[in-house]
C-alpha cells in the first residue's frame, strides 16, 4: 500500500495533494482587434472615374483613397494630358499566354510588366530610364481578371510619373525628363 501512495505522489504537481483537483490557473485572454482606420472625407477628385482596364497608350490617370466605415475606398480618374496629372501610360502589352492558359503567377507577370515597361521607357521619354527622373510603374491583371472566359484582362499597362506627390504637367513624351 505505501508504495501505491509513493507513486501517487509521485505524479502530482508541487503543493498539490494528491486526489485533489488543482486549483485555477491564470491564463491570457486574447483579443483579436482590427487596426482602426480612421474615417476620412473623399477626395476632390479630378476627372471622369475610369476602369485602369479601359486606358490605353497616351491617356493620363490619377488614382484616389480615402477611408470610410473602415473600409478604404480607391477610385482611378481619367484626365487631360495637358492639365497636371499624376501618370501617364505610354505602353500596353498583351501578356503573350495562349487563350484558356492558366495563370503564370504574379513573378511572371511582374518580370513580364518589367520588361516590356523598361523596354520601351527610353523610346517614349528620349532618356534613359536611369538617367530620368521620371520613375515608371506598370499594372498588371488580377488572377481572376486574366483567366475570366468572357472579360479575359491580360493586358499590362505601362506608365510613368513622378515621385511622392509631384504631378505630371504636359505629355512626358518626347520630354527627355
Amino acid at each position: 500500500m505505501v508504495l501505491v501512495a509513493l507513486t501517487a505522489g509521485g505524479c502530482t504537481g508541487a503543493g498539490e495533494e494528491a486526489g485533489k483537483q488543482p486549483g485555477p490557473t491564470s491564463t491570457t485572454s486574447l483579443v483579436e482587434t482590427r487596426p482602426t482606420v480612421p474615417n476620412e472625407s473623399a477626395p476632390d477628385w479630378v476627372g471622369a472615374v475610369v476602369n485602369l482596364h479601359d486606358l490605353a497608350a497616351g491617356d493620363c490617370f490619377n488614382q484616389y483613397s480615402w477611408s470610410n466605415d473602415e473600409r478604404v475606398i480607391e477610385i482611378d480618374t481619367k484626365v487631360d494630358c495637358a492639365g497636371p496629372h499624376q501618370k501617364e501610360i505610354y505602353l500596353r502589352a498583351e501578356h503573350p499566354a495562349r487563350v484558356g492558359a492558366p495563370w503564370p503567377g504574379d513573378r511572371e507577370m511582374d518580370a513580364f510588366a518589367t520588361a516590356e515597361c523598361y523596354g520601351a521607357f527610353s523610346d517614349f521619354v528620349d532618356e534613359i530610364y536611369e538617367l530620368s527622373e521620371l520613375e515608371l510603374g506598370f499594372l498588371t491583371p488580377s488572377r481572376t481578371n486574366f483567366e475570366d472566359d468572357v472579360a479575359r484582362f491580360r493586358g499590362v499597362h505601362c506608365y510613368v510619373h513622378l515621385g511622392g506627390d509631384a504631378e505630371l504637367v504636359g505629355t512626358a513624351r518626347g520630354s527627355k525628363r
